[in-house]
Protein backbone atom coordinates (compact mmCIF):
# COMPACT_ATOMS: atom_id res chain seq x y z
CA UNK A 1 0.00 0.00 0.00
CA UNK A 2 1.24 3.50 -0.81
CA UNK A 3 2.43 5.80 2.00
CA UNK A 4 -0.17 8.28 0.74
CA UNK A 5 -3.17 7.89 -1.56
CA UNK A 6 -2.22 8.18 -5.19
CA UNK A 7 -3.47 11.51 -6.54
CA UNK A 8 -5.15 11.08 -9.89
CA UNK A 9 -6.39 13.70 -12.35
CA UNK A 10 -9.36 11.98 -14.02
CA UNK A 11 -10.33 13.19 -17.50
CA UNK A 12 -13.87 12.28 -18.48
CA UNK A 13 -15.06 12.03 -22.06
CA UNK A 14 -17.72 14.34 -23.52
CA UNK A 15 -21.24 13.37 -22.50
CA UNK A 16 -24.75 14.67 -23.15
CA UNK A 17 -27.34 14.59 -20.40
CA UNK A 18 -30.15 14.99 -22.97
CA UNK A 19 -29.86 12.36 -25.71
CA UNK A 20 -32.89 13.77 -27.54
CA UNK A 21 -30.74 16.69 -28.69
CA UNK A 22 -28.75 14.35 -30.92
CA UNK A 23 -25.34 12.89 -30.24
CA UNK A 24 -22.03 12.90 -32.13
CA UNK A 25 -20.80 9.61 -30.66
CA UNK A 26 -21.90 6.53 -28.71
CA UNK A 27 -19.80 7.30 -25.65
CA UNK A 28 -21.55 10.67 -25.29
CA UNK A 29 -24.80 9.01 -24.19
CA UNK A 30 -23.52 5.56 -23.27
CA UNK A 31 -20.29 4.25 -21.82
CA UNK A 32 -18.94 7.77 -21.26
CA UNK A 33 -21.64 8.04 -18.60
CA UNK A 34 -21.79 4.48 -17.38
CA UNK A 35 -18.36 2.86 -17.54
CA UNK A 36 -16.48 6.08 -16.85
CA UNK A 37 -18.58 6.84 -13.79
CA UNK A 38 -18.09 3.32 -12.48
CA UNK A 39 -14.29 3.61 -12.86
CA UNK A 40 -14.14 7.05 -11.27
CA UNK A 41 -16.22 6.07 -8.24
CA UNK A 42 -14.51 2.70 -7.94
CA UNK A 43 -11.00 4.15 -7.86
CA UNK A 44 -12.08 6.61 -5.19
CA UNK A 45 -13.52 3.76 -3.13
CA UNK A 46 -10.21 1.92 -3.47
CA UNK A 47 -8.27 4.79 -1.92
CA UNK A 48 -7.24 6.96 -4.87
CA UNK A 49 -7.64 10.72 -4.53
CA UNK A 50 -9.63 11.43 -7.69
CA UNK A 51 -9.81 15.00 -9.03
CA UNK A 52 -11.95 15.95 -12.05
CA UNK A 53 -11.69 19.16 -14.08
CA UNK A 54 -15.32 20.31 -14.30
CA UNK A 55 -16.66 22.02 -17.44
CA UNK A 56 -18.34 25.38 -17.30
CA UNK A 57 -21.95 25.72 -18.42
CA UNK A 58 -20.84 27.75 -21.46
CA UNK A 59 -18.79 24.83 -22.78
CA UNK A 60 -22.00 22.90 -23.48
CA UNK A 61 -23.74 25.61 -25.51
CA UNK A 62 -24.76 25.07 -29.12
CA UNK A 63 -25.68 21.94 -31.02
CA UNK A 64 -24.18 18.61 -29.91
CA UNK A 65 -21.30 18.67 -32.38
CA UNK A 66 -20.43 22.28 -31.64
CA UNK A 67 -20.76 21.64 -27.91
CA UNK A 68 -18.40 18.68 -28.15
CA UNK A 69 -15.72 20.69 -29.95
CA UNK A 70 -16.06 23.59 -27.50
CA UNK A 71 -15.98 21.19 -24.53
CA UNK A 72 -12.72 19.67 -25.80
CA UNK A 73 -11.12 23.03 -26.63
CA UNK A 74 -12.01 24.62 -23.30
CA UNK A 75 -11.04 21.41 -21.56
CA UNK A 76 -7.34 22.05 -22.17
CA UNK A 77 -7.58 25.22 -20.07
CA UNK A 78 -9.36 23.28 -17.31
CA UNK A 79 -6.64 20.60 -17.41
CA UNK A 80 -3.94 23.27 -17.22
CA UNK A 81 -5.62 24.90 -14.22
CA UNK A 82 -5.82 21.54 -12.44
CA UNK A 83 -2.19 20.70 -13.20
CA UNK A 84 -1.10 24.13 -11.98
CA UNK A 85 -2.69 23.28 -8.64
CA UNK A 86 -1.06 19.81 -8.69
CA UNK A 87 1.07 17.83 -8.61
CA UNK A 88 -0.62 14.55 -9.54
CA UNK A 89 0.84 11.08 -9.46
CA UNK A 90 -1.15 10.09 -12.55
CA UNK A 91 -3.28 11.65 -15.24
CA UNK A 92 -6.00 9.20 -16.30
CA UNK A 93 -7.81 9.77 -19.59
CA UNK A 94 -10.97 7.77 -20.14
CA UNK A 95 -10.88 8.47 -23.88
CA UNK A 96 -7.59 9.61 -25.43
CA UNK A 97 -9.30 10.92 -28.57
CA UNK A 98 -10.93 13.70 -26.51
CA UNK A 99 -8.11 15.63 -24.84
CA UNK A 100 -5.02 14.49 -26.74
CA UNK A 101 -2.25 13.02 -24.54
CA UNK A 102 0.39 14.75 -26.70
CA UNK A 103 -0.98 18.11 -25.55
CA UNK A 104 -1.17 16.99 -21.94
CA UNK A 105 2.41 15.74 -22.12
CA UNK A 106 3.48 19.12 -23.49
CA UNK A 107 1.73 20.86 -20.60
CA UNK A 108 3.53 18.63 -18.11
CA UNK A 109 6.89 19.32 -19.73
CA UNK A 110 6.30 23.08 -19.80
CA UNK A 111 5.23 23.00 -16.14
CA UNK A 112 8.22 20.86 -15.16
CA UNK A 113 5.98 18.05 -13.90
CA UNK A 114 6.46 14.32 -14.41
CA UNK A 115 3.02 12.84 -13.78
CA UNK A 116 2.40 9.48 -15.37
CA UNK A 117 -0.04 9.44 -18.31
CA UNK A 118 -2.54 6.55 -18.54
CA UNK A 119 -5.38 6.33 -20.99
CA UNK A 120 -7.95 4.20 -22.78
CA UNK A 121 -8.03 3.80 -26.52
CA UNK A 122 -11.60 2.75 -27.38
CA UNK A 123 -10.93 2.59 -31.10
CA UNK A 124 -8.08 3.49 -33.40
CA UNK A 125 -6.95 4.41 -36.88
CA UNK A 126 -4.64 1.43 -36.39
CA UNK A 127 -7.61 -0.93 -36.54
CA UNK A 128 -8.46 -1.23 -40.22
CA UNK A 129 -12.05 -2.24 -39.42
CA UNK A 130 -12.74 0.98 -37.48
CA UNK A 131 -14.18 2.76 -40.51
CA UNK A 132 -15.81 5.47 -38.36
CA UNK A 133 -12.35 6.82 -37.52
CA UNK A 134 -11.40 7.07 -41.17
CA UNK A 135 -14.74 8.61 -42.17
CA UNK A 136 -14.96 11.15 -39.34
CA UNK A 137 -11.25 11.91 -38.82
CA UNK A 138 -9.35 11.17 -42.06
CA UNK A 139 -5.61 11.67 -42.11
CA UNK A 140 -5.09 11.52 -38.32
CA UNK A 141 -3.39 8.14 -38.21
CA UNK A 142 -0.05 9.55 -37.06
CA UNK A 143 -1.71 11.75 -34.46
CA UNK A 144 -3.48 8.67 -33.15
CA UNK A 145 -0.12 6.92 -33.00
CA UNK A 146 1.53 9.86 -31.24
CA UNK A 147 -1.22 9.88 -28.60
CA UNK A 148 -0.52 6.22 -27.90
CA UNK A 149 3.24 6.75 -27.93
CA UNK A 150 3.33 9.39 -25.17
CA UNK A 151 1.28 7.34 -22.72
CA UNK A 152 3.07 5.52 -19.92
CA UNK A 153 0.35 2.86 -19.95
CA UNK A 154 -2.16 2.13 -22.72
CA UNK A 155 -5.41 0.62 -21.52
CA UNK A 156 -7.22 -1.55 -24.06
CA UNK A 157 -10.62 -3.16 -23.75
CA UNK A 158 -9.94 -6.61 -25.24
CA UNK A 159 -7.26 -9.04 -26.33
CA UNK A 160 -8.57 -8.50 -29.85
CA UNK A 161 -7.80 -4.78 -29.61
CA UNK A 162 -4.30 -5.38 -28.24
CA UNK A 163 -3.48 -7.86 -31.01
CA UNK A 164 -4.87 -5.61 -33.73
CA UNK A 165 -2.81 -2.62 -32.59
CA UNK A 166 0.35 -4.68 -32.30
CA UNK A 167 -0.10 -6.16 -35.77
CA UNK A 168 -0.84 -2.95 -37.60
CA UNK A 169 1.64 -0.74 -35.78
CA UNK A 170 4.25 -3.48 -36.29
CA UNK A 171 3.65 -3.37 -40.04
CA UNK A 172 4.47 0.34 -39.86
CA UNK A 173 7.42 0.22 -37.45
CA UNK A 174 8.57 -2.89 -35.59
CA UNK A 175 10.50 -1.05 -32.87
CA UNK A 176 7.57 1.24 -32.15
CA UNK A 177 5.21 -1.72 -31.95
CA UNK A 178 7.48 -3.42 -29.43
CA UNK A 179 7.49 -0.28 -27.30
CA UNK A 180 3.70 -0.14 -27.48
CA UNK A 181 3.33 -3.80 -26.56
CA UNK A 182 5.31 -3.26 -23.38
CA UNK A 183 2.90 -0.48 -22.36
CA UNK A 184 -0.44 -2.16 -23.12
CA UNK A 185 -2.72 -3.62 -20.47
CA UNK A 186 -6.00 -5.37 -21.25
CA UNK A 187 -8.44 -4.23 -18.58
CA UNK A 188 -11.86 -4.33 -20.25
CA UNK A 189 -14.63 -1.89 -19.39
CA UNK A 190 -16.96 -2.15 -16.39
CA UNK A 191 -20.69 -2.47 -16.85
CA UNK A 192 -22.91 -0.19 -14.79
CA UNK A 193 -24.61 -3.15 -13.14
CA UNK A 194 -26.07 -1.06 -10.31
CA UNK A 195 -28.08 1.09 -12.72
CA UNK A 196 -29.10 -1.91 -14.81
CA UNK A 197 -30.31 -3.71 -11.67
CA UNK A 198 -32.35 -0.67 -10.60
CA UNK A 199 -34.05 -0.68 -14.01
CA UNK A 200 -34.82 -4.37 -13.96
CA UNK A 201 -38.39 -5.44 -14.70
CA UNK A 202 -40.05 -8.81 -14.95
CA UNK A 203 -42.35 -7.53 -17.68
CA UNK A 204 -41.62 -8.27 -21.33
CA UNK A 205 -42.76 -6.59 -24.50
CA UNK A 206 -46.10 -7.90 -25.78
CA UNK A 207 -44.34 -9.88 -28.52
CA UNK A 208 -40.90 -11.45 -28.65
CA UNK A 209 -38.61 -8.49 -29.37
CA UNK A 210 -35.31 -8.37 -31.22
CA UNK A 211 -33.20 -5.38 -30.21
CA UNK A 212 -30.62 -3.54 -32.35
CA UNK A 213 -28.74 -1.27 -29.91
CA UNK A 214 -25.93 -0.04 -32.13
CA UNK A 215 -24.97 3.30 -33.65
CA UNK A 216 -26.24 4.38 -37.10
CA UNK A 217 -22.81 4.09 -38.72
CA UNK A 218 -21.38 1.95 -41.49
CA UNK A 219 -19.23 -0.27 -39.25
CA UNK A 220 -22.38 -1.42 -37.40
CA UNK A 221 -23.97 -2.46 -40.73
CA UNK A 222 -27.63 -1.63 -39.88
CA UNK A 223 -28.82 -2.11 -43.46
CA UNK A 224 -27.87 -5.81 -43.32
CA UNK A 225 -29.92 -6.16 -40.15
CA UNK A 226 -32.96 -4.48 -41.76
CA UNK A 227 -32.78 -6.72 -44.82
CA UNK A 228 -32.85 -9.82 -42.65
CA UNK A 229 -35.66 -8.46 -40.48
CA UNK A 230 -37.87 -8.01 -43.56
CA UNK A 231 -37.69 -11.76 -44.07
CA UNK A 232 -37.85 -12.80 -40.41
CA UNK A 233 -40.73 -10.48 -39.45
CA UNK A 234 -42.75 -11.78 -42.40
CA UNK A 235 -42.39 -15.32 -41.03
CA UNK A 236 -42.75 -14.76 -37.28
CA UNK A 237 -44.98 -12.46 -35.13
CA UNK A 238 -42.08 -10.57 -33.55
CA UNK A 239 -41.15 -6.94 -32.91
CA UNK A 240 -37.89 -5.13 -33.51
CA UNK A 241 -36.50 -2.31 -31.38
CA UNK A 242 -33.92 0.22 -32.61
CA UNK A 243 -32.59 1.97 -29.51
CA UNK A 244 -30.52 4.60 -31.36
CA UNK A 245 -31.80 7.47 -33.49
CA UNK A 246 -31.99 6.87 -37.23
CA UNK A 247 -33.15 10.15 -38.73
CA UNK A 248 -32.83 11.72 -42.16
CA UNK A 249 -29.28 11.60 -43.45
CA UNK A 250 -28.18 8.72 -41.24
CA UNK A 251 -27.27 5.33 -42.58
CA UNK A 252 -30.24 2.95 -42.97
CA UNK A 253 -32.88 5.66 -42.46
CA UNK A 254 -34.64 4.80 -45.72
CA UNK A 255 -34.31 1.06 -45.03
CA UNK A 256 -35.91 1.42 -41.59
CA UNK A 257 -38.65 3.61 -43.06
CA UNK A 258 -39.42 0.75 -45.44
CA UNK A 259 -39.56 -1.67 -42.52
CA UNK A 260 -42.02 0.63 -40.72
CA UNK A 261 -44.17 0.96 -43.85
CA UNK A 262 -44.41 -2.81 -44.06
CA UNK A 263 -44.74 -3.79 -40.39
CA UNK A 264 -46.05 -0.63 -38.71
CA UNK A 265 -46.21 -0.69 -34.89
CA UNK A 266 -44.10 -3.83 -34.76
CA UNK A 267 -41.08 -1.57 -35.41
CA UNK A 268 -40.19 0.28 -32.18
CA UNK A 269 -38.00 3.39 -32.36
CA UNK A 270 -36.05 4.40 -29.27
CA UNK A 271 -34.46 7.50 -30.84
CA UNK A 272 -31.47 7.61 -28.45
CA UNK A 273 -33.29 6.48 -25.33
CA UNK A 274 -32.62 7.92 -21.90
CA UNK A 275 -30.40 5.54 -19.95
CA UNK A 276 -33.09 4.23 -17.60
CA UNK A 277 -35.52 3.64 -20.43
CA UNK A 278 -32.81 1.92 -22.44
CA UNK A 279 -31.89 -0.51 -19.67
CA UNK A 280 -35.53 -1.28 -18.94
CA UNK A 281 -36.08 -2.01 -22.65
CA UNK A 282 -33.17 -4.45 -22.61
CA UNK A 283 -34.70 -6.32 -19.68
CA UNK A 284 -37.98 -6.51 -21.62
CA UNK A 285 -36.35 -7.84 -24.82
CA UNK A 286 -35.38 -11.42 -25.62
CA UNK A 287 -32.85 -11.33 -28.48
CA UNK A 288 -30.06 -8.90 -29.31
CA UNK A 289 -28.37 -8.86 -32.70
CA UNK A 290 -25.15 -7.40 -34.01
CA UNK A 291 -24.25 -7.07 -37.67
CA UNK A 292 -21.07 -5.08 -36.99
CA UNK A 293 -17.95 -5.33 -39.10
CA UNK A 294 -15.97 -3.63 -36.31
CA UNK A 295 -16.11 -4.20 -32.56
CA UNK A 296 -13.28 -3.52 -30.14
CA UNK A 297 -15.30 -4.76 -27.13
CA UNK A 298 -19.06 -4.51 -27.60
CA UNK A 299 -20.34 -2.73 -24.51
CA UNK A 300 -23.90 -2.65 -25.90
CA UNK A 301 -23.74 -6.41 -26.42
CA UNK A 302 -22.39 -6.95 -22.91
CA UNK A 303 -25.28 -4.88 -21.55
CA UNK A 304 -27.69 -7.07 -23.50
CA UNK A 305 -25.94 -10.18 -22.21
CA UNK A 306 -26.19 -8.99 -18.61
CA UNK A 307 -29.91 -8.23 -19.03
CA UNK A 308 -30.45 -11.84 -20.15
CA UNK A 309 -30.86 -11.37 -23.86
CA UNK A 310 -29.86 -14.15 -26.18
CA UNK A 311 -27.26 -12.44 -28.36
CA UNK A 312 -26.54 -13.31 -31.99
CA UNK A 313 -23.08 -12.08 -33.01
CA UNK A 314 -20.83 -12.20 -36.08
CA UNK A 315 -17.66 -14.23 -35.73
CA UNK A 316 -15.27 -11.27 -35.83
CA UNK A 317 -13.63 -8.60 -33.71
CA UNK A 318 -13.97 -9.10 -29.98
CA UNK A 319 -17.26 -11.00 -30.18
CA UNK A 320 -15.78 -14.52 -29.93
CA UNK A 321 -13.79 -13.30 -26.94
CA UNK A 322 -16.72 -11.89 -24.94
CA UNK A 323 -19.11 -14.77 -25.64
CA UNK A 324 -16.49 -17.47 -25.04
CA UNK A 325 -16.64 -18.75 -28.63
CA UNK A 326 -20.21 -19.90 -27.95
CA UNK A 327 -21.10 -22.08 -30.96
CA UNK A 328 -24.81 -21.21 -30.92
CA UNK A 329 -24.25 -17.46 -30.66
CA UNK A 330 -21.72 -16.81 -33.41
CA UNK A 331 -22.51 -16.71 -37.13
CA UNK A 332 -20.56 -15.95 -40.28
CA UNK A 333 -21.45 -12.38 -41.20
CA UNK A 334 -24.11 -12.33 -43.89
CA UNK A 335 -27.86 -12.53 -44.42
CA UNK A 336 -28.18 -16.32 -44.52
CA UNK A 337 -26.18 -16.91 -41.34
CA UNK A 338 -28.05 -14.28 -39.38
CA UNK A 339 -31.49 -15.42 -40.56
CA UNK A 340 -30.68 -19.03 -39.67
CA UNK A 341 -29.63 -18.07 -36.12
CA UNK A 342 -32.69 -15.86 -35.60
CA UNK A 343 -35.02 -18.60 -36.79
CA UNK A 344 -33.28 -21.12 -34.54
CA UNK A 345 -33.73 -19.06 -31.38
CA UNK A 346 -37.25 -17.88 -32.23
CA UNK A 347 -38.42 -21.46 -32.76
CA UNK A 348 -36.60 -22.89 -29.72
CA UNK A 349 -37.54 -20.71 -26.72
CA UNK A 350 -36.09 -23.09 -24.13
CA UNK A 351 -32.73 -23.07 -25.87
CA UNK A 352 -32.95 -19.30 -26.27
CA UNK A 353 -33.47 -18.83 -22.54
CA UNK A 354 -30.68 -21.25 -21.66
CA UNK A 355 -28.17 -19.45 -23.89
CA UNK A 356 -29.29 -16.09 -22.50
CA UNK A 357 -28.57 -17.36 -18.99
CA UNK A 358 -25.12 -18.58 -20.03
CA UNK A 359 -24.29 -15.22 -21.61
CA UNK A 360 -25.52 -13.33 -18.55
CA UNK A 361 -23.04 -15.28 -16.43
CA UNK A 362 -20.23 -14.47 -18.87
CA UNK A 363 -21.04 -10.75 -18.64
CA UNK A 364 -20.15 -10.87 -14.93
CA UNK A 365 -16.51 -10.82 -16.01
CA UNK A 366 -17.14 -7.12 -16.59
CA UNK A 367 -18.85 -6.32 -13.32
CA UNK A 368 -17.43 -3.18 -11.65
CA UNK A 369 -15.49 -4.76 -8.78
CA UNK A 370 -13.47 -6.98 -11.11
CA UNK A 371 -12.63 -4.43 -13.77
CA UNK A 372 -11.89 -1.52 -11.43
CA UNK A 373 -9.66 -3.75 -9.29
CA UNK A 374 -7.68 -4.63 -12.42
CA UNK A 375 -7.33 -0.96 -13.37
CA UNK A 376 -6.24 -0.07 -9.83
CA UNK A 377 -3.62 -2.81 -9.87
CA UNK A 378 -2.25 -1.55 -13.21
CA UNK A 379 -2.04 2.03 -11.89
CA UNK A 380 -0.34 1.05 -8.65
CA UNK A 381 2.16 -1.25 -10.36
CA UNK A 382 3.00 1.46 -12.90
CA UNK A 383 3.55 4.01 -10.15
CA UNK A 384 5.67 1.59 -8.12
CA UNK A 385 7.85 0.84 -11.16
CA UNK A 386 8.25 4.54 -11.82
CA UNK A 387 9.24 5.24 -8.21
CA UNK A 388 11.77 2.39 -8.31
CA UNK A 389 13.37 3.79 -11.48
CA UNK A 390 13.63 7.23 -9.91
CA UNK A 391 15.30 5.80 -6.82
CA UNK A 392 17.75 3.83 -8.97
CA UNK A 393 18.63 6.81 -11.18
CA UNK A 394 22.07 8.35 -10.52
Amino acid sequence: MEEHPLRLLYLDSFTLADPTAGTPSSDAIGYGFTSSGVIRRGLSDLGFEVVRPRPSASSLLGGPRQARVRWIAEGYARILDALSEGPFDLVFSFHIFNAFPVEIRRMLLDLGQDSLLVGYTHGSHWDETDTFRFEAYPGLELLDLANLHVLNRILVVSDYMRGTLQRNIGAFNVTLAQQMEAKMSVVGLPLDTATMDRCRTTQSFEHLTVVFNHAPISSKNPELFVRVMHSVMARYPINVLFTRRFDGGTLAFDAIAGLIERFGERVLLGNDMALGDYYEALWRSQIQVSTATHESLGISTLEAMYTQNCCILPRLGSYPEICGEHPEVLYELGESGLEERLSYFIELPERRRAVATELSRRALKFEPARVVATIARVLRELHAEWCARRRAAP
